[in-house]
């Protein structure tokens, strides 16, 4: 039972930084299943994927009741988003763990700091 209100709390935090931030929340999500729940780093990315399809639904809705989508260009950034999501999803079971982590703390430190200036 703890374990799963500790997850529900963590998809809780996932979807309120997604929902604020426009991260689809896998940020939070992917660091905390690997360390704090023990999942191995493709089994977090593959969880994280399918809860981030649900909670970017949810998170589109104040947004496109507020007029702040731009349908067209999301329809744009969709099309090659599906193709390289594939892609990239397809080719996740040829890199090991340790570099999917490092790729993923690689992205995000990059990030951070692309934002921050």
């Amino acid at each position: 039972m703890r374990r799963r209100v500790e997850i529900v709390a963590l998809g809780l935090v996932a979807g309120f930084a997604g929902g604020l931030f426009g991260i689809g929340g896998g940020l939070v999500m992917v660091p905390v299943l690997v360390i704090w729940f023990g999942f191995g780093q493709h089994t977090a990315h593959g969880t994280s994927s399918v809860v981030i399809v649900a909670a970017a639904v949810a998170a589109v809705t104040p947004f496109a009741m507020d007029g702040e989508v731009d349908l067209a260009t999301a329809g744009w950034i969709l099309c090659g988003s599906l193709v390289g999501a594939y892609a990239g999803a397809s080719l996740i079971s040829r890199v090991s763990p340790l570099w999917l982590a490092r790729a993923f703390v690689t992205l995000t430190v990059v990030a951070s700091i692309r934002m921050a200036m």
